[in-house]
């Protein structure tokens, strides 16, 4: 876009624009259009996950959709590692973002109200 070449130019620059300009629209019709920044925690974990997928993505050859299911679909064993890779790795961190802090929460509350029942 910025070089004026015109063959750069694609349904895909379109999409991504689509994409920016439909969910401006959106939140202005919704009146729930606010600049928001994440926090710094949700910054370097953002940072960190991204630089994660793409070193991911340049030592499998490719991007998940074509590793998780075009190579499974074509039965190589390649794409089987690479979706068991990807299964565990997502069970793995849905682990420690979400069942741990759970667990912790409900061992507090249980204690809470062991202390109650006592009193």
């Amino acid at each position: 876009m910025i070089t004026g070449e015109t063959k750069f130019i694609d349904w895909g620059v379109f999409l991504v624009l689509g994409i920016f300009i439909g969910s401006y629209i959106a939140a202005r019709g919704s009146r729930e259009f606010k600049w928001r920044l994440p926090d710094k925690i949700t910054i370097r974990n953002s940072a960190i996950g991204g630089i994660c997928m793409g070193f991911g993505a340049s030592v499998a050859g490719g991007c998940s959709i074509g590793n998780g299911l075009v190579e499974t679909a074509t039965m190589t064993w390649q794409g089987w590692i690479a979706l068991a890779s990807m299964i565990v790795g997502v069970w793995t961190m849905s682990h420690f973002i979400f069942v741990r802090p759970m667990k912790k929460v409900h061992q507090q509350s249980a204690k809470v109200k062991q202390q109650t029942q006592i009193v």
